[in-house]
């Protein structure tokens, strides 16, 4: 499932966060009770009341702390996901057929009890539903008793995995079969499994109150969760340091002061997503300027000092890149040994005034490269709003425009950046690359670099906003989403990462710092650095309910 911010903005986590400190409305709110946290909404301006997990606009508390899926996973670790409503999956041999043990015991907030047949209407809603299958399931569910789905797919099917029991809301048959419209329902009443219900609602404010019948003994221990907007990104500021907001999610600039200060605000760094500049890559589909040559693109990220960048535009929290678009930690077994480095913290001004140079590109009279009269000129679009992305391009301008490369930031209002970025009316727009469900390579591919998930300048593109299409990339994907040997499958990775390197239609500028704000006044169990059971972030779907069933009211 797919997650858009209030811009209609697929939401990478990356997304949601540089939103968070952006939240306007009438007023600051009230502290919250003895027994609750108060948490920023996300929104720009009222909020609509939408608790349909399978909607685009949907509430973000709705995924993991109404809705639950099957089983959870933690983005920030490698391994097996935790169990959630289901207890034990496996895959036959072929990776054709998924069996799901589903948890007894859990109820409805409504009272009824959770089954298989939930479990099977669920999927099966999915794949009739053109409008919520956003992972593109094809399978068949059956419950075969009161406790057990087996899905079967008519070809091996691995990647759907994660995306099918760790991303899928599971919804109570007994009320979704009676709705006419799911895909535009918004669900005023939610009734999920979560650790919290709805209990009031305004267009400024609303507030989760605690599931009296959750599943999991003993949680959770607060009482409720209020969701609250602000006037400005300062009054969050100020609500954080004055104890009014409990839990946010968004770097601000110089607070590591205000952190120091106040014993009982804490702050952690969970970088997480690869931020890049994402071309306009493919003439055949109207892309048209310099950087449509893949000689621009890979001169541009040759010639970049990221660690200035990381310096000056993020404080010095962000992180190392890797050319395949992957996290270097976590994901250095996926990532093919004889890959080059295109992506160094320093720049390497004669290797890219030789790729350029190569390619036929050459000096003007300015001392901006040419070639068959166009000049080297570019722009990177970035939302206004988000003042760290416009000062990453101006360095990155300063350091370019030293080797011939004459690229400027070009800042506008966040629906237009919006409307542009999924429509391909760019050069190059600045953006966080989502890593997908689980720690696999193949979601990164499938969304970013193949040509099914783009579409021609001016139509919208699903997920690959770079117009790039390569038919080598599109048929070593489709061999790794049916391959089911690990070992074949990361060769296969390494032959993919091999072109996009080569070619860069993202070029991947850092690993972005996602900085997030708590406070331990009313509540204690936050995620630290030595237990990250869960990605800490206030907006990231799943991770809150997770988080938020595991706090204790303080004194607790």
């Amino acid at each position: 499932m797919i997650l858009r911010t209030p811009w209609s903005r697929a939401a990478t986590p990356l997304a949601a966060g540089a939103v968070a400190l952006l939240l306007v409305s009438g007023c600051a709110p009230q502290s919250g009770d003895d027994r609750g946290i108060s948490i920023s909404t996300g929104a720009i301006g009222d909020i609509t009341k939408n608790f349909n997990p399978f909607s685009p606009n949907v509430l973000q508390p709705t995924l993991g702390a109404i809705y639950e899926p099957l089983f959870f996973y933690n983005n920030l670790a490698v391994g097996e996901p935790k169990p959630m409503l289901g207890t034990e999956y496996s895959w036959n041999d072929e990776a054709t057929e998924l069996t799901i043990q589903v948890r007894d015991g859990v109820t409805w907030s409504d009272g009824e009890a959770l089954t298989a047949e939930d479990v099977a209407f669920t999927f099966d809603l999915i794949a009739d539903t053109p409008e919520i299958n956003t992972i593109g399931y094809t399978g068949s569910a059956e419950a075969v008793d009161d406790d057990t789905v087996v899905v079967t797919f008519d070809e091996p099917s691995l990647p759907i995995g994660p995306e099918l029991i760790g991303r899928t809301a599971i919804v109570p048959e007994h009320l979704w079969s009676t709705f006419d419209d799911v895909a535009n329902f918004v669900n005023e009443e939610p009734v999920g499994t979560g650790p919290f219900t709805l209990s009031t609602f305004t267009p400024q404010s609303y507030v989760l109150q605690k599931n009296a019948s959750y599943w999991q003994e003993g949680k959770p221990a607060l009482e409720t969760l209020r969701y609250v907007s602000f006037a400005s990104g300062d009054a969050a500021t100020t609500a954080m340091v004055n104890g009014q907001l409990d839990w946010n999610t968004g770097l601000v600039p110089d607070f590591a002061d205000e952190v120091e200060s106040h014993p009982t605000l804490n702050q952690i760094n969970t970088p997480i997503n690869q931020t890049a500049w994402i071309a306009c890559a493919d003439a055949s589909l109207g892309c048209s300027g310099p950087q449509t040559d893949p000689a621009v693109r890979l001169a541009i990220s040759l010639g970049l000092d990221r660690q200035e960048i990381i310096d000056i535009a993020f404080e010095g929290l962000g992180g190392a890149v890797s050319p395949a678009m992957l996290l270097p930690e976590r994901d250095a077994e996926y990532i093919a040994p004889d890959l080059g480095d295109t992506t160094s913290p320093s720049a390497d001004p004669a290797a890219a005034a030789a790729v350029l140079q190569e390619a036929g590109w050459a000096p003007g009279a300015d001392g901006i490269y040419e070639k068959d009269g166009e000049r080297l000129s570019v722009t990177v679009q970035v939302p206004q709003e988000w003042t760290s992305y416009v000062t990453a391009v101006e360095v990155a301008s300063q350091q370019l425009a030293d080797i011939g490369i004459d690229l400027k930031p070009e800042a506008l209002p966040g629906a237009q950046w919006n409307e542009n970025r999924f429509s391909g009316k760019f050069s190059f727009t600045m953006d966080g690359v989502y890593q997908g469900p689980s720690a696999d390579p193949y979601y990164i591919y499938a969304n970013y670099y193949t040509t099914a998930a783009t579409a021609p300048v001016g139509e919208q593109a699903p997920t690959s906003y770079s117009r790039y299409t390569d038919p080598e990339v599109d048929a070593l994907v489709d061999q790794a989403r049916v391959e089911v040997d690990p070992e074949r499958r990361r060769e296969l990775y390494f032959e993919i990462q091999r072109l996009i390197a080569a070619s860069m239609p993202y070029i991947p500028v850092l690993v972005v710092p996602t900085v997030t704000y708590y406070n331990t006044d009313d509540a204690t169990g936050w995620p630290t650095e030595d237990d990250l059971y869960a990605f800490p972030a206030a907006w990231s779907i799943w991770n809150l309910g997770v988080v938020a069933a595991n706090l204790q009211p303080v004194g607790e």
